[in-house]
């Protein structure tokens, strides 16, 4: 009895120093993540600090001090100055077609390779993941090209087509992994009870992927709002500028004063900002979920 309760003392000790350790650990990791997160706040607290003050005071007490007042003029200024209730509206209106559009599409192409059987299935895949390796500064002249042919040059929508097809790898990608998740046993019992193919990706997977699509959308939205390279190509006209170009115009106009510029960039970060904050959950969720070897 003695000897097997010296085991048991020494089997809790051991345990408890394991737990200790692993919440030391724990701890470090913690404190780490925390000070990092501080160090990437930073550049975001200096940015609306400085977009809330005055010139003179930015200039007397430098980018770190405490501003003696609050100017919410600057942003009013800016967002008369910079137009950019003009660029708002055309990103938006390019997000809003955008991003519903190549989700369509991709979970359309996803459920195939996910869940059919058919010959070169693998290969169609890799079609899709090496579209993954080519950058669109690559492909600008051929889109160039094809939007002029195609009467879309000069016109809001000469970026929807680049904008489609160059996110629709890594969203394959994506999809393909969810449905791969989903059993089969859900499908076949859709086919027992009549279902065509069509009824099933719309009433069985569809559902089933809503995170994963939550988490393309996040991701897709953000790229789409703060592309650059095709939309400086593609719309040459200041009328349909998007948000991007119209904080180049802006900058170009106003390097000077540091607050009206800090004004400009926060309010074309404002709207990322909160919907990082308020879907961050699905963003995380959906990214975790469909990190599985397929």
């Amino acid at each position: 009895m003695t000897r097997r309760a010296e085991k048991g003392r020494q089997m809790i000790a051991t345990q408890g120093a394991a737990r200790r350790r692993r919440e030391l650990i724990d701890g470090v990791y913690m404190l780490g993540f925390s000070v990092l997160s501080l160090i990437f706040l930073v550049p975001v607290v200096v940015l609306i600090v400085t977009g809330l003050r005055s010139e003179p005071d930015f200039l007397q007490h430098g980018v770190f001090s405490i501003p003696t007042g609050i100017r919410v003029a600057n942003l009013t200024d800016a967002w008369t100055i910079g137009d950019f209730s003009t660029t708002y509206r055309n990103s938006a209106l390019i997000t809003l077609v955008k991003v519903p559009l190549g989700l369509l599409i991709s979970a359309l192409a996803a459920y195939p390779l996910a869940k059919m059987r058919y010959p070169l299935r693998d290969t169609f895949f890799t079609f899709f993941v090496v579209g993954l390796a080519v950058p669109v500064q690559l492909a600008l002249l051929p889109i160039f090209i094809l939007d002029r042919h195609l009467g879309l040059l000069g016109t809001l929508w000469a970026v929807l087509p680049p904008y489609v097809a160059f996110g629709i790898p890594f969203q394959v990608f994506v999809l393909r992994g969810f449905m791969r998740l989903i059993p089969g046993e859900l499908m076949e019992a859709a086919r027992v009870d009549g279902a065509n193919e069509v009824t099933i990706f719309v009433r069985v997977m569809l559902p089933l992927i809503t995170p994963a699509l939550a988490t393309l959308c996040i991701i897709d939205a953000t790229a789409t709002w703060n592309e650059f390279m095709v939309a400086l190509v593609m719309l040459p006209s200041q009328a349909i500028h998007t948000i991007p170009l119209g904080l180049l115009n802006y900058f170009n106009e106003y390097t000077g004063s540091y607050t009206l510029l800090s004004a400009g960039i926060a309010i074309v970060v404002a709207p990322l900002l909160l919907v990082y904050i308020f879907l961050q959950r699905f963003l995380v969720s959906g990214l975790v979920g469909g990190a599985v070897k397929t």
